[in-house]
Formats: C-alpha cells, sequence, structure tokens
C-alpha cells in the first residue's frame, strides 16, 4: 500500500516535471498570457474591444476605396496592413497594454529589435498585395522604425536628454515634411498621410513609453466629464484672443454660412485622429513633458513648448508665414494648458481638433 502511494507520488512528480519543461519556452515566447494578474492589468473586454475598432476602422476605409472602382487582392492587402497598423493605435490609447509591453521589453534587447521589426510586416503585406513593393519604399521604412530606436539606444540617462530630442525629429520631421509618402503609393496616395500619422503615433508610444518608461504622457482614449469644461473653456479664451488678432494681421477673413454638420462632425474626427492627436502627442505629451520633467512645470515649459508648435508650422503654406507662426503659438499656450489641466492627450486633441473645424466652417 505504501509502496503503491510513493509510486503514485512519484509519477505525479514526473509528469509535473515533463510539462513544466514543456510550458516553459511557451511562456518564455508568449509572456503575454501567462501572467496571474493578466486580467487586472489588461481588460480582455478593452483588447476586444480595440480589436473590433480597427477592424471597423480598416473596414471603412477599404468601404471608400471601393466606392472609387478598387478592389480584389490589392483591396484586401490594403485593408489588412491598415488593420495591422490601427490595433496597436487602439490597444495602446484603450488598454494597459503599454504597462505590460513595458515589463516585457525591460533589458531584453532582443524583444526590442524584434518589436521594431514587426512594424515592417504591415508594408510587405501591402506590397505584396498592390504589387507596389519596392526596395526604396522598405528601406525608408526601415529606416523610419529603426532609427529613432538606435537614438535612443544610445541614450545611457533616464532622464530625458539631447538623445531623445533626436529620436523625436527623427519620427516627426520624416512626418511632417511628407517624406514617407511614397511607401504607400496605392491606390494614388489616397490615405497615405492618415497611415504615416497612424505609424508615427505607434512609434513613438512604443519607443518613448513602452522603451524609455516616459510617465504622465497621457496617450489614454478616456474622457472625464471635467474635460469638456476645460476643453470649452480654453476655446473661448483662445477665440477671444485669436480671431481679433487674425483678422487685424490678415491672416483669415470671417467667412458666415450656415455650416454642414455632418460635414463639418466628419471633418473633426478626421482632424482629431490624424492631425491633432499626433502633434499633441509630440508637443505636449512628449515635448512638453520632457521639459517639465527637467525644469519643472511653470509658465517657462508651457511657453517654450507652445513656441516649438508654432515653429512647426512655419512651413505650412504660404511658407515661411510669420502670422501662422504667431496665432499656432497663441493656439499652443492653451493646447498646452488644457494639457496640465487634464492630465491627458484627449482634451488638448478634442481643443486642437475644434479649433481647426471651426477655421474651416468659418473662416478663410
Amino acid at each position: 500500500m505504501t509502496s503503491n502511494s510513493a509510486s503514485r507520488r512519484s509519477w505525479r512528480r514526473l509528469r509535473i516535471k515533463n510539462a513544466s519543461a514543456i510550458i516553459q519556452p511557451v511562456r518564455l515566447f508568449s509572456p503575454f498570457f501567462w501572467s496571474r494578474s493578466r486580467v487586472s492589468e489588461i481588460s480582455a473586454k478593452k483588447c476586444l474591444g480595440a480589436s473590433f475598432l480597427s477592424v471597423g476602422v480598416a473596414f471603412a476605409a477599404g468601404l471608400a476605396v471601393h466606392q472609387l472602382g478598387h478592389g480584389g487582392i490589392p483591396l484586401a492587402s490594403a485593408v489588412l496592413a491598415l488593420t495591422l497598423l490601427v490595433l496597436p493605435f487602439f490597444l495602446l490609447g484603450l488598454t494597459d497594454f503599454d504597462t505590460r509591453l513595458q515589463r516585457w521589453l525591460v533589458d531584453k534587447h532582443l524583444r526590442r529589435w524584434g518589436l521594431m521589426a514587426t512594424f515592417v510586416v504591415p508594408y510587405l503585406v501591402y506590397g505584396w498585395g498592390t504589387g507596389t513593393f519596392s526596395l526604396e519604399a522598405l528601406s525608408t521604412l526601415a529606416a523610419f522604425v529603426f532609427l529613432p530606436a538606435i537614438l535612443l539606444a544610445s541614450s545611457k540617462r533616464a532622464s530625458p536628454n539631447w538623445w531623445d530630442g533626436a529620436a523625436l525629429l527623427a519620427i516627426w520631421l520624416p512626418f511632417d515634411l511628407r517624406w514617407l509618402e511614397h511607401i504607400w503609393e496605392w491606390p494614388d496616395g489616397l490615405g497615405s498621410y492618415g497611415i504615416n500619422a497612424v505609424l508615427a503615433v505607434d512609434l513613438a508610444v512604443i519607443l518613448f513609453v513602452c522603451v524609455r518608461g516616459w510617465s504622465g504622457v497621457g496617450y489614454r482614449f478616456r474622457f472625464r466629464r471635467a474635460d469638456l469644461s476645460i476643453i470649452c473653456m480654453n476655446f473661448l479664451l483662445f477665440a477671444a484672443v485669436a480671431i481679433p488678432l487674425g483678422l487685424v494681421i490678415g491672416f483669415i477673413e470671417l467667412h458666415l454660412r450656415w455650416p454642414d454638420l455632418a460635414g463639418s462632425l466628419g471633418s473633426f474626427i478626421g482632424i482629431f485622429g490624424f492631425v491633432a492627436l499626433p502633434e499633441e502627442l509630440l508637443f505636449r505629451g512628449l515635448i512638453q513633458n520632457s521639459l517639465e520633467k527637467v525644469w519643472g512645470r511653470n509658465r517657462r515649459t508651457l511657453l517654450l513648448a507652445a513656441l516649438m508648435f508654432g515653429a512647426a508650422h512655419l512651413n505650412n503654406p504660404p511658407a515661411p508665414s510669420w502670422e501662422y507662426f504667431l496665432l499656432a503659438s497663441i493656439a499652443g499656450i492653451f493646447y498646452g494648458r488644457a494639457y496640465v489641466q487634464s492630465g491627458g492627450l484627449m482634451a488638448p486633441a478634442a481643443l486642437h481638433a475644434l479649433v481647426d473645424t471651426v477655421w474651416r466652417a468659418f473662416f478663410r
């Protein structure tokens, strides 16, 4: 009896040992799925919601392209590639995926470079399916992805430094100067700006939040009730300054008309996702945030970030436009105030989108 019990215990220990030997490699390569606290850190419902939202956005874009007469394998591959790019955009903003990813990447250099390499996969799918694959486009995309990662890897200090600034420029300049437009040339370059905006946001959040571990960036798609009053108050204050000043210097002209509400709503959503959010992530979440880490949260850091924001608009037509620089800098002050008051990017991005939408609707 005792001998049989001992044999069963030995057999049970052997099975557990063998099972552990099998599971251990899976744990190594699938760390996201083996944490006991995974449910508390990353809500399964939010992840599923982010996935459905990503598919929905890509499908809607594909439907719009289909209505222009495009279809078949090129359209399917483009939709799949867009889904792969939009998925981290929503996962990072709707869940705590960034926190989990940050822990997974700590002191794991091979994982970091492997993660950077995944940014090339959407283009491989896109280029193969649309027949537009080229080594030049692939090289441009690889340089855009790996150069800021290399620059950040050269930084040895936890606090913001010049390597961080160089990495920011390596992300922003190619996007802002449209150096990436030729990568997504099907169909006829439609949507290339939006795709590059999503790509730049994905890259910036992963590198600075997940790899560098910066706090306070505020990349969360979360609106609070207080955010609405923050948006409205800063919009009214900006309008009280910018509209009279813009009329006096001749930068804007009043164009009163009954706005197309549906068109204005669509314009607001497009500006929010592809213009306001990327710019607010850069100038408020990364630049203003980094200045505050060095010099503290004060008027100097707010003004300096606003002036950088204004300077980035000097190349907008008619270029160079000092009137554009002046008004954009003033706008940057109020966007920065909204960022500080709300503690996140949603309020300044919504304020930014509201300003641009009203400008298009009532001024020219």
